[in-house]
């Protein structure tokens, strides 16, 4: 499962070589805000020198759909070989659909696709985006542009976020998608804050984050990840819960909790997980 999603300049070609050297489990190289309008054709040209044979752990955020450049990005992405592509400001299905369609017909093989969320339209139709194409593997949030184009102002407590991350939390789970992967933290200053807001996302619903800073990685890994304690104890609840149902009982108390199915089902899949290894 993947946990850390580091932006990386599509022009930054030294940063990419330590992107892909460190502990992030997935990479995203950015050809969209990070790279001026001038500069949008020349990234493209020199992403497969910047990139290398590494391209297991790479996703590409091409423009957006209303954009003059998302038919060239997407071009470059199959001429490279990157088969995970990230499309901003994602607003409805249609746009989705039309974006397959194009990588279709410039090509056979299947792309991961996972639009960005990050305007009122896209969380007004997030289910509908969610169910758009079968490679649409999951969704992403984008609280930045989201508070601009609502007008909100960002505070340290995230509150102003929540609606919009539960829905997409909500409607991603009905859709049938994986989780989907919460918002950046700007502030790489403040280690309390990306710790709150790593663990607000969690507690919402989501597995994984968006950084854009390697100092960021250890924080997300570690907090997106169960704990020795966690996996010990969920371990003893399946154990002893197990052993009640051959008895015949499926609702008991164990440590002051009442344990039923939903709480086994919990703590089994918790024994499911498995830490990204970087190729």
């Amino acid at each position: 499962m993947e946990r850390s999603y580091l932006f990386v300049p599509a022009t930054k070609h030294q940063m990419i070589s330590k992107a892909l050297e460190s502990k992030a489990d997935a990479i995203i190289i950015d050809l969209e805000d990070s790279v001026a309008h001038v500069e949008k054709e020349n990234a493209r040209l020199k992403l497969a020198q910047a990139i290398g044979m590494n391209k297991k752990r790479i996703l590409l955020r091409i423009n957006d759909f209303n954009s003059p450049f998302w038919q060239s990005d997407i071009l470059s992405a199959i001429e490279i070989g990157i088969n995970r592509i990230m499309i901003p400001k994602a607003e409805s299905a249609e746009n989705i659909e039309e974006i397959c369609k194009f990588i279709k017909n410039e090509s056979q093989e299947m792309m991961e696709i996972i639009p960005l969320i990050e305007t009122a339209k896209g969380i007004h139709f997030t289910y509908e985006i969610a169910k758009s194409n079968r490679w649409v593997s999951k969704l992403a949030y984008g609280s930045i542009d989201y508070s601009l184009d609502i007008g909100c102002e960002l505070s340290t407590s995230g509150m102003e976020l929540l609606y919009a991350r539960s829905k997409i939390v909500n409607e991603s789970r009905a859709a049938g998608l994986q989780s989907p992967i919460d918002t950046i933290y700007t502030d790489l200053n403040n280690i309390a804050g990306l710790k709150e807001s790593v663990l607000c996302g969690k507690n919402i619903g989501f597995k994984s984050k968006m950084i854009i800073h390697p100092n960021q990685i250890d924080i997300v890994n570690d907090l997106f990840s169960p704990t020795k304690k966690e996996l010990m104890d969920a371990q003893k609840l399946v154990r002893v819960f197990e052993e009640a149902e051959n008895k015949g009982d499926a609702s008991i108390r164990y440590q002051n909790q009442l344990i039923d199915y939903p709480m086994y089902k919990k703590a089994k899949t918790l024994l499911t997980y498995e830490s990204p290894t970087n190729d």
